[in-house]
Parts: C-alpha cells; sequence; structure tokens
C-alpha cells in the first residue's frame, strides 16, 4: 500500500494545501493509502508531501500524481480535449504558484491567520521549542515571500491579487460541473484543496470572506463532497 507523509492535521483537514490535494487525488483515484505523520526534513527533497510505494520514494505533488500514471495505470484526465487539458493547467498554476503565496501570507505574516496558526500548529510541541520555532518558521516564510515578490506589497495589495485569482478560477469553471469538466479530474484534488484551506481554517480576513461570496464556489465544494462520499 502506498504510504502518503504528511503534516499532521489542523482545523479538521491536512493544513497543507499540497498535502491535502494528493488526499483527495488518491480519493477520486480510488487508490488505497496509508498517511503517516512526517516532518519535512525527512522528505527526499525537504517537503512534505511524499509518498512511499514498494522502493519508491516519490516527492511533490506533481510527481506523486504522474507516478501513479505510469506505474498504476491511475488517469483521470483521460478523455480531456486538448483545451480542457490547458484549462487545467492553467488552473493548477494560478493556484499553487500565485493563490499559495497569498494563502501563505494570510496564514503566517497576517496577526489574525498568525493568532490560529501558532496554537494549531506548535501548541503540542516542548516548551522550548514552542518558543523559538514558530517565530523562525515564520521569519523564514516572511523572507521567500519576499524573495517571491508579493511581499513587498501591502496586505491590502496580497489580498487584492488573491481576490483575483479567485475571480479568475470562478470564472473559468465549468457551470454546474466540476473544474474544467462534468466529471472531477486531476485538477480538481488542487482546487478543491486550495478552497478548503482557504474556507475551513478559523480565520478571518478578505481572501476567505470573498471566497464566500462565491456562490459558484459553495455549489462546487457540494459536488465535490458528494463526489467523495463526504
Amino acid at each position: 500500500m502506498i504510504e502518503l507523509h504528511q503534516f499532521p492535521q489542523a482545523w479538521g483537514i491536512n493544513p497543507s494545501p499540497f498535502c491535502l490535494k494528493i488526499e483527495i487525488f488518491f480519493r477520486l483515484a480510488g487508490i488505497d493509502y496509508q498517511p503517516r505523520t512526517t516532518l519535512p526534513f525527512l522528505a527526499p527533497r525537504g517537503k512534505l508531501p511524499f509518498i512511499t510505494d514498494g522502493d519508491a520514494r516519490i516527492a511533490d505533488s506533481a510527481l506523486i500524481i504522474e507516478h501513479c500514471r505510469t506505474a498504476h495505470g491511475v488517469d483521470l484526465d483521460a478523455g480531456l480535449d486538448g483545451r480542457q487539458r490547458a484549462l487545467g493547467d492553467l488552473m493548477r498554476r494560478t493556484l499553487e504558484e500565485s493563490l499559495y503565496f497569498v494563502l501563505l501570507h494570510a496564514r503566517w505574516i497576517d496577526a489574525a491567520g498568525w493568532a490560529a496558526v501558532r496554537p494549531a500548529f506548535f501548541g503540542g510541541m516542548p516548551p522550548g521549542m514552542r518558543q523559538a520555532l514558530p517565530s523562525l518558521i515564520r521569519r523564514g516564510i516572511g523572507k521567500t515571500l519576499r524573495a517571491q515578490g508579493y511581499g513587498r506589497h501591502g496586505a491590502d495589495g496580497i489580498h487584492a491579487l488573491g481576490i483575483a485569482d479567485l475571480d479568475a478560477l470562478a470564472g473559468a469553471m465549468t457551470p454546474d460541473g466540476f473544474a474544467v469538466g462534468e466529471r472531477a479530474t486531476t485538477v480538481d484534488a488542487t482546487l478543491y484543496a486550495f478552497l478548503e484551506s482557504i474556507l475551513i481554517p478559523p480565520i478571518d480576513n478578505p481572501l476567505k470572506r470573498h471566497a464566500e461570496r462565491i456562490t459558484v464556489f459553495a455549489a462546487y465544494r457540494e459536488r465535490m463532497r458528494a463526489r467523495l462520499g463526504d
């Protein structure tokens, strides 16, 4: 059985949208897996998630999905046409290469997000680590955001970037369907993971409030819950 190495849960979900993406992908694909709580420094590339499948250790969510296609014959995108595949890739890149950094800021830099993240992620640690490690990681994420570029904007500007991403995603989705068609495909694992990562944690911010107002997302989440049997 495949073992999925990931962060521990917080707020009833995996707090990493990339770990949650693979959980959802496995469920959509009907792949049995065993979750394993792991520290990032034990991962092949120093990041989570990664999987072990027999002797193989596969890191990076995109490579995990590709491994499942080549090694296990699982292809959620079979039957998609070229336009649907291109649209799915554009949506995935918007989520993973733009909205992700807005989410990082909303959780780790914004005061409201940090007030929820610190106890949820670090509350169970020994006192010494609980005092030093959170601030160290927070500073590192701040440097990452500044190097990426979004961290050079003010908070309002960063939220505006995320809100623009949400509007673009909502406009690109198939009406009354899933991300790019009438059935759930690979990109739905990413889209649903990011929406849950924004909407479920008890963090109030402009990004979450805007997502809550988009009726397309509410209907889509209902369809995904029904598809997953939740």
